[in-house]
């Protein structure tokens, strides 16, 4: 573990110093997924809802030092704040990062990328050496909203899904995302 977080750690500086010439925040993060036309009108209004992440992160390919195909990590969660206009809808994830997504019937389709942070010796410090700058894949860039039943949260969400992300890596991410703060309407 502590070679893959050293790993990622330099994968993070590499990234870091080409983010200087990137422009000012929210960064855009490419990965190869493209947000699909689609004609089915959204089946929820989440513009300003807040959203935190959590699951298990998968390596899938050699690349990231110290850790093999494979292996498993926790994430660490962070916020994922959305505005939604008709389909589209924009996602600031941890105030720095800008995903892109488009919102098909109950099916989250995204587009860029994001700092995936892992636990490092189990738990979630948040230094820079924790995780790497990931782009969301094609072959898995979609989330299944679903509304929570009253007994469990109100009004609020959750949305689970695999997203598919390349970073130093190849890894997979088992993730659920649940409303921190739901919609206002």
């Amino acid at each position: 573990m502590d070679s893959l977080v050293r790993m990622l750690g330099v994968a993070l500086l590499l990234s870091a110093t080409v983010n200087c010439g990137r422009g000012s925040v929210p960064y855009f993060i490419p990965g190869s997924a493209t947000l699909p036309s689609c004609s089915e009108p959204p089946a929820f209004n989440l513009d300003g809802s807040t959203w935190l992440d959590s699951g298990q992160v998968t390596i899938q390919t050699s690349g990231c030092l110290g850790a093999s195909p494979g292996e498993v990590f926790n994430s660490c969660t962070l916020q994922w704040v959305m505005t939604q206009t008709g389909q589209d809808i924009e996602i600031i994830v941890d105030t720095e990062y800008r995903i892109l997504g488009r919102l098909c019937g109950d099916v989250l389709h995204l587009e860029g990328g994001w700092w995936l942070p892992v636990e490092d010796q189990g738990q979630c410090t948040y230094a820079d050496d924790s995780a790497a700058e990931v782009g969301i894949q094609m072959e898995g860039s979609t989330l299944v909203i679903m509304r929570n039943e009253p007994i469990n949260a109100g009004t609020g969400f959750t949305a689970t899904g695999t997203l598919q992300v390349r970073g130093p890596c190849d890894g997979s991410y088992d993730v659920t995302f649940n409303t921190f703060i739901p919609p206002t309407n």
